[in-house]
């Protein structure tokens, strides 16, 4: 049992996380789920959002250590000749007359092979493909703007208006490509690169002859 930890306490915590915005209304006022959405949680501004949200998933990945080790038990107890129905009770699964969730490893194992928690646990968080049908497109759409990106460099780059072609091959870049950056996937050419007039310039970066520029074209913005 040393094993499992706290787990009456980790189970309050991520049930905790879990409950902001779905109390239900039991006035009989007719208010329903929206109800919650006034509950003090989803009123909090956290401004340290990544500790929280580090702290929040390092408890959750306990929890699942836990639970596994506390899934364990009925095996330690499988061939033991037990003389006590309490305790025949608390150590035998449902499908041997005991109390014990059956199908509690099953449940686990899902976790365990769908979440990296080594990494969950130091607050690097992200789903695994085939989890969540939204999260998919989601991601095929994020790979689907991507290509575009590329198809639209290697076609600019071999457009008789982009000059030296060899140059604008081999130094053009997409900058500012993180969630929170501002003016996001601007490109990046040398100064000695000519373009077309819809290249935008947004900044520039050094002086002379080293001058790269930032552009920003229509067909980005779209993208």
């Amino acid at each position: 049992l040393k094993k499992t930890g706290d787990i009456e306490r980790l189970l309050s915590r991520v049930h905790s996380m879990g409950g902001g915005g779905h109390q239900e209304d039991r006035g009989g006022n007719g208010g329903g789920a929206t109800q919650g959405r006034y509950h003090p949680n989803d009123r909090a501004i956290l401004y340290e959002t990544e500790k929280h949200t580090k702290r929040k998933v390092g408890d959750f990945s306990k929890l699942l250590h836990g639970l596994k080790a506390a899934a364990e038990i009925p095996e330690l107890f499988e061939n033991a000749d037990i003389h006590s129905p309490m305790l025949a009770k608390i150590v035998r699964t449902t499908d041997a007359g005991g109390c014990f969730p059956a199908d509690m490893k099953e449940k686990l194992d899902w976790f365990f092979d769908n979440f990296d928690l080594v990494q969950a646990a130091q607050g690097k968080f992200e789903p695994s493909r085939g989890m969540d049908e939204e999260y998919d497109e989601a991601c095929d759409a994020i790979e689907d703007v991507k290509r575009q990106f590329a198809e639209y460099k290697e076609e600019m780059c071999s457009n008789s208006e982009v000059t030296p072609r060899h140059t604008a091959r081999s130094s053009w870049k997409y900058i500012n490509t993180k969630e929170d950056s501002k003016d996001k996937y601007l490109i990046e050419l040398p100064v000695s690169v000519n373009v077309p007039d819809d290249f935008f310039v947004k900044a520039k970066r050094g002086k002379g002859p080293k001058q790269v520029n930032k552009y920003r074209t229509s067909i980005v913005e779209q993208l």
